[in-house]
């Protein structure tokens, strides 16, 4: 099992942030609190993700908004997608995000 400890790729802090984003996919974005910026983005797989303490219904919802997943024509085409869609995505998600809780988000 390799483990690791995420921490910013831009200042080094650990000090992040996971924004949950439930679309067909479920994603997670992980922010710096520090420098704000994106760190990383995350797909959770069928079933990928429950609530502790919200019990058997949480997860059922949960499994209900999973999508599925499309097949590639090439890894490299995928991966350039993939970055530019990510930080469109995260770039609208901190807007929508600004909206709802202005400058002190939790």
């Amino acid at each position: 099992m390799e483990l690791h400890i995420q921490k910013c790729q831009h200042c080094g802090s650990r000090n992040l942030r996971n924004i949950l984003s439930r679309q067909l996919e479920q994603r997670v974005y992980v922010q710096c609190r520090d420098c704000k910026q994106l760190v990383a983005r995350y797909v959770l797989a069928k079933g990928g993700y429950h609530h502790v303490g919200k019990g058997f219904e949480s997860f059922l919802r949960s499994v209900e908004r999973d999508g599925g997943f499309s097949s590639a024509r090439s890894i490299q085409s995928d991966f350039d997608s993939l970055e530019q869609s990510v930080k469109e995505e995260f770039d609208a998600l901190l807007s929508d995000t600004k909206e709802k809780y202005g400058d002190d988000m939790p």
